[in-house]
């Protein structure tokens, strides 16, 4: 492969007496790795190039350096170089980008080691080691290490001096639970790092604390995690350099470009013993095929009928149980914000307002999985869209009287697969909002009828999963079903359910900017019950294991619903397993299942399930 096939356009170029505060201005704006140093616009000679290093060595925001005073002047790849030739001048020289030329010299692109790894992925290339551990880097793994509160000064001595493309940040030097991380695009970015001033004689300020630099969040390898999963990722989200963690966690590597590069031209390092790389998802077979239900079908699903109407109508309307305020967000925040207002305000709900305030849409966890599992991470989008609430959020929401009964407004949120509906007057004003969780509340207190759960429930195979199912089956089954929870059932033992309102927030994209950003968002517990010890998201596809929430109650089939209800509540999930008498999963009962029941009795069901009669259907 030669370097013509791979190499990039340059998209920036600068002259010689270029102001260094400039080209940092530039690296910022295009996100570049590397800015060739031309002698002039029409002939294009190359006398050097910069990375993102050279652009943070001014430690203050004005600098009289010239781009050719810190410029590198190799490696230097001609067009017709083969990759190896390329890999081979990256590793002597310690870089991981340089200028490409013609035999005249002529600036004719740029090539990067991230480059080399996307063409090695997009012509299906295997790599010659299989695992992270056969390649990964442990040699001096602790000048890579930093806490928040370490100065940003030794943290920029290590990128400059010491070359290292990042640092990791972990939580203690005794807990090395990574937090974040710290690259030269994060100081390119941010100016609050700077600690001289060009005032009083370049005065010397206190440095910054590595906290308020980061980027908190990170994605991590273990050692058996594949090489394949690795180059994807750093090709997808342009990484330098991913951490690797142990069992519990902690920081024992890190993998880095230049060493996936090696695995296709070299392959291990040197007396690495192989490992048994992670499983890759179970195939759906046949069998477990999603298929298609109409919502009338879905309502009626129930594993045993009962012989006589049990169900007694509520006579409860939604004006007694209506909540009149409810959070709100803008259609101009961003995805972060809304998960900082669902933490901060302990809901799962979000009102989304347009500039004039008006209601447009509702935001939910669920809605936000979905959008993950079902359209790709957000974080693996190349997307210059500012405005990321517009995709996740969900427009479809049904609007109900505050005088309706509650089955007719259990009915309308199933018809529009909404967890929300607003209320409004005889007038048709907004008074208020009732969630999912009011109603199955409102249900619990004043249903009087007794109910089994074999009257309820979603029977059979499809409300099972199995753990190394990927999450995006998982996520689309729920979806396709309208279920909130799943079993996930390993053939042998029940080990959970997936529950929409504990499923994590895998991975955002802070689009605060109008540029890609790195900001990974954690929130899972590493050790039930305990403290959060670290923000990380594992470089492999995500699978019903990841996302799985142990239970401690199983019901079965002649279990009373209010029992179902105090349990959910109990347990702090959104469904439960049923068991046969052998302990063996046989279906699922969750909120939406209550939800459905109330649907299957509302005024308008009932309604649209009459038969039209002839003088109806002549008018």
């Amino acid at each position: 492969m030669k370097v013509w096939e791979i190499a990039k356009e340059a998209k920036v170029e600068v002259l010689p007496g270029t102001l260094i505060t400039t080209v940092r201005k530039l690296f910022r704006d295009t996100e570049e790795r590397v800015i060739p140093i031309i002698s002039d616009e029409r002939e294009k000679k190359l006398l050097g190039f910069l990375t993102r290093v050279e652009a943070i060595i001014p430690t203050s925001a004005k600098s009289n350096l010239r781009a050719i005073d810190v410029a590198r002047d190799h490696p230097v790849i001609r067009v017709d170089e083969d990759v190896d030739d390329v890999y081979r001048k990256f590793k002597e020289f310690k870089v991981y980008e340089a200028p490409v030329v013609d035999e005249n010299g002529r600036v004719v692109g740029v090539v990067s080691y991230r480059d080399l790894i996307e063409a090695f992925v997009k012509h299906g290339v295997r790599p010659l080691a299989e695992t992270v551990a056969e390649v990964m880097t442990t040699e001096d793994i602790e000048s890579m290490i930093v806490t928040p509160d370490e100065r940003v000064n030794r943290v920029w001595s290590k990128l400059v001096y010491r070359g290292h493309k990042a640092v990791i940040v972990v939580r203690s030097l005794e807990e090395r639970y990574p937090i974040g991380i710290v690259t030269p695009l994060d100081l390119i970015r941010r100016g609050r790092w700077r600690f001289h001033r060009e005032i009083r004689a370049g005065r010397i300020i206190a440095p910054a604390k590595v906290k308020r630099i980061m980027t908190r969040g990170v994605i991590v390898a273990t050692p058996d995690t594949r090489i394949e999963d690795v180059a994807r990722v750093m090709v997808e989200n342009d990484f330098s350099v991913i951490p690797v963690v142990d069992d519990e966690g902690r920081v024992i590597g890190i993998v880095t470009q230049e060493d996936v590069v090696r695995t296709y031209i070299e392959g291990a390092k040197p007396g690495r013993v192989p490992v048994k790389p992670i499983p890759l998802p179970k195939p759906v077979t046949v069998e477990e095929r999603i298929p298609y239900r109409s919502t009338q079908a879905i309502l009626q699903e129930v594993a045993v009928k009962p012989e006589v109407e049990v169900y007694r109508p509520l006579k409860v309307t939604v004006g007694s149980i209506v909540r009149h305020e409810m959070p709100a967000i803008s259609i101009n925040d961003t995805v972060e914000h809304a998960r900082r207002e669902m933490l901060r305000r302990k809901t799962n709900y979000l009102l989304v307002t347009d500039e004039a305030g008006r209601i447009i849409g509702v935001v939910s966890k669920w809605s936000m999985l979905k959008a993950i599992a079902l359209r790709g991470p957000l974080w693996r989008r190349r997307v210059y869209d500012k405005f990321f609430i517009d995709f996740v959020m969900e427009r479809s929401i049904p609007r109900v009287k505050v005088d309706d009964q509650l089955e007719d407004v259990a009915f309308a949120m199933v018809s529009n697969n909404s967890e929300v509906a607003i209320v409004e007057d005889n007038e048709g004003r907004i008074i208020g909002f009732v969630t999912k969780d009011d109603l199955i509340e409102a249900y619990a207190r004043n249903q009087v009828g007794r109910l089994l759960v074999e009257n309820v429930m979603v029977p059979g195979r499809m409300t099972i999963v199995h753990p190394h199912h990927s999450l995006a089956h998982v996520v689309n089954k729920m979806k396709t079903l309208m279920l909130d929870a799943l079993v996930v059932y390993d053939g042998t033992r029940i080990l959970g359910v997936v529950s929409s309102n504990r499923l994590p927030f895998v991975a955002y994209e802070d689009a605060l900017t109008a540029r890609k950003s790195r900001r990974l968002i954690w929130v899972r517990k590493l050790v039930r019950g305990g403290a959060r010890k670290a923000r990380f998201v594992k470089v492999a596809p995500l699978v019903a294991a990841d996302v799985t929430t142990e239970v401690s109650t199983l019901l079965t089939p002649k279990d009373d619903i209010f029992k179902v209800i105090e349990a959910l509540r109990k347990e702090n999930v959104d469904g439960l397993p049923v068991v046969d008498d052998s302990g063996k999963p046989i279906g699922i009962i969750s909120k939406n299942t209550i939800l459905r029941e109330m649907a299957r009795h509302a005024r308008v069901a009932l309604e649209r399930a009459r038969p039209v009669t002839p003088s109806e259907t002549k008018s």
